[in-house]
């Protein structure tokens, strides 16, 4: 489904907040017929196509964008934005690398750990892993994430996985 948007900005003290465009409610409703979990791949400007979520705030249902899209494809508030919304197909919402996929196949304790996570937290992983962009940081990373579900018994507190990628990375130093 296609349609012209105008990329703008919650008011500071809303509930939500940051880029946004917001979906016109007859695309909202046809989208939401093919994709109940309001996942979906957004092509914005026929230039980048991103992993989204169609989210409600009032009477409105958007797509929130984040700055280093916004700064990607040279557009700011007040600007039309061409968008394409088509079902997200893919297992976890959002597209995981070739490293975090290898890591999860060679270690099956740690895959059915990340398996059982509700879905949230799994693309929060992911995205976690996805935003480095050397290969060798992103195995590492795959690797903590799921040392750490094993040693915290299947969940997940950010704070201590923040210090066990810095824990890791400290024990690789020579």
């Amino acid at each position: 489904m296609k349609f012209t948007g105008i990329l703008k900005a919650f008011k500071e003290n809303s509930l939500g907040y940051g880029p946004h465009i917001v979906i016109p409610n007859n695309v909202f409703s046809k989208m939401l017929e093919l994709v109940p979990n309001k996942r979906v791949k957004c092509t914005l400007n026929n230039e980048m196509t991103v992993s989204r979520a169609m989210s409600p705030k009032g009477n409105i249902n958007y797509i929130l964008l984040n700055k280093d899209i916004v700064k990607k494809l040279k557009i700011d508030f007040g600007d039309e934005v061409s968008v394409e919304l088509q079902p997200d197909q893919s297992k976890y919402g959002i597209d995981i690398t070739e490293e975090m996929k290898e890591v999860l196949y060679s270690d099956p304790e740690g895959n059915d750990l990340f398996d059982k996570l509700t879905p949230g937290v799994q693309r929060s992983l992911i995205y976690i892993v996805n935003k480095i962009k050397s290969s060798q940081l992103r195995i590492e990373r795959s690797f903590v994430i799921l040392e750490h579900l094993k040693k915290m018994k299947g969940k997940v507190e950010y704070k201590i996985l923040q210090q066990d990628f810095k824990d890791y990375r400290n024990k690789m130093k020579f």
